[in-house]
């Protein structure tokens, strides 16, 4: 089981990452990869994608687009995954 630990809200206009978290998933380019520093969401979506696998310190790879744009497929744990831009954007990682 996976316990979700609610932070103190932030101030409008600041930024989630600060400098030392990475980009968000949806910015890297093809074959580009990194690894997952934070997923921030709400509880129910960061639950389920801390369950699909999105944790911090696992290694990822943007596989390739599909051919409208959205969803993309991702490398992760051995599987590729689709994620919609949505999703992935509540995924930073350091490149």
């Amino acid at each position: 089981m996976v316990k979700i630990i609610n932070r103190e809200p932030m101030a409008a206009g600041q930024d989630p990452s600060g400098p030392e978290e990475g980009v968000s998933l949806v910015s890297l380019k093809r074959g580009e990869g990194g690894t997952i520093s934070r997923v921030t969401a709400e509880p129910a979506m960061k639950l389920h994608l801390m369950e699909l696998g999105f944790v911090p310190g696992s290694a990822i790879t943007f596989l390739m687009p599909t051919p409208f744009g959205d969803p993309n497929i991702y490398a992760l744990r051995g599987t590729s995954i689709a994620l919609r831009k949505s999703e992935a954007e509540c995924i930073r990682v350091r490149i």
